[in-house]
């Protein structure tokens, strides 16, 4: 089993349940690009999801948070999804890049996940960036600018909005403002035509425009028509 710390780092063979393979003498792990690995992994060579958990974890999990918007669901859905793709990588074909085919996974898991939670509360809102690192607004650091704090004020009144989205608008909107992915590379993730990415983007900027219509620092952001 996959061993996903607090830190949102993975650790794959922290268990001993996953023997290493041994890489292709004279073949750079770090320089091969993420479909080498996976045709790599196909192979049976395991370092080769190593090196894909170690370029992608943070991502997954930032991903998953901003869906699930709780910090423990947010960690299971990472979890589950890296497990998916270790387990499905024969079903992956090099006709689509391994990352949105990565993201698709973790974007259904997280769905998932507030679909079967959605009676339950959040738990206190953390503030988190691309790379999946987080702290909570209680603990941000010391003596920090009142644009900082500003920022960090925001970021929990965009948090809190983002719980009255459904599932599926949460995630095109955080593909697409977080992640920064094209429409099309939605599409992909989400496994569904541009034109039904658009509607989703459209119907969670007018609901987070009404939540967030007193905050004028958001006003450029939420008013993208693409």
């Amino acid at each position: 089993m996959i061993g996903f710390e607090a830190t949102g780092h993975v650790n794959l063979y922290r268990t001993g349940g996953v023997d290493p393979v041994n890489w292709k003498q004279g073949m750079d792990l770090e320089a091969a690009d993420d479909e080498e690995l996976a045709e790599a992994l196909k192979r049976g060579e395991r370092r080769a999801f190593d090196e894909l958990v170690r370029r992608h974890q943070g991502r997954v999990y930032a991903v998953a948070y901003r869906i699930t918007c709780n910090r423990d669901d947010a960690l299971d859905v990472a979890q589950e999804a890296l497990l998916k793709a270790y387990r499905k990588i024969e079903s992956w074909q090099p006709v689509s890049g391994f990352l949105p085919w990565l993201l698709r996974l973790t974007t259904n898991q997280a769905i998932d996940m507030v679909r079967w939670r959605k009676r339950r509360h959040t738990e206190p809102l953390e503030t988190i960036d691309a790379e999946g690192n987080e702290r909570t607004l209680e603990h941000a650091a010391p003596g920090g600018t009142g644009r900082d704090v500003r920022a960090q004020e925001i970021e929990a009144r965009v948090q809190r909005a983002l719980v009255m989205l459904s599932p599926a608008q949460r995630a095109v909107f955080a593909m697409r403002h977080y992640e920064g992915l094209q429409l099309a590379d939605i599409a992909k993730v989400m496994g569904c035509s541009v034109g039904s990415v658009k509607v989703h983007l459209f119907r969670a900027l007018r609901k987070l425009q009404q939540e967030l219509r007193d905050l004028k620092e958001l006003e450029p952001e939420l008013d993208e028509k693409k």
